[in-house]
């Protein structure tokens, strides 16, 4: 009977370890390809090439809400995205975000990160940091941008 009962103790402990590791493996996976979506995202803005637009956009979640740096930059859905996101690639500064520096949290199928990045040049020639915060949801076997909001300190941190 006592040998029973230490099966029965040791078979629990197995399953308990399994399950352990199982999610431990799963979110080095999760961290992984939330990770390459950044770079993804990252590369799209060294890149700036609009003819690649649709491309881009299937990194978004449908229903995606995009805030940017300037007070009317408040955008949700793909389409609104879209516009924001040629206007940037034609006319705006340089975005540089740091992918060794991200801090990413997983929960489920649900991420979300943060990290300091560089806006510029300015017309004045500085660069200055830019805060990048946001969520992702997993939906099937890709993780996409469900909120991005983006935002400078006050007062503006120069990068040097």
């Amino acid at each position: 009977m006592r040998t029973i009962k230490i099966i029965y103790v040791l078979s629990i402990l197995l399953m308990i370890s399994n399950v352990c590791f199982s999610k431990t493996s799963d979110n080095k996976l999760s961290r992984k390809q939330v990770i390459e979506r950044l770079q993804e995202f990252q590369d799209g803005y060294i890149s700036r090439d609009t003819t690649k637009i649709d491309g881009f956009l299937k990194m978004f979640s449908d229903d995606i809400v995009y805030m940017g740096v300037a007070s009317h930059e408040f955008f949700k859905g793909k389409e609104s995205v879209r516009k924001l996101t040629l206007w940037d690639w034609k006319r705006w500064f340089d975005l540089k975000i740091p992918i060794e520096a991200l801090e990413i949290r997983i929960e489920n199928e649900v991420a979300w990160f943060e990290v300091v990045g560089e806006s510029g040049p300015w017309r004045n020639g500085k660069t200055y940091e830019i805060r990048m915060v946001g969520s992702l949801i997993k939906s099937g076997n890709k993780w996409l941008f469900k909120q991005i909001c983006f935002s400078y300190p006050a007062p503006l941190k120069e990068v040097k």
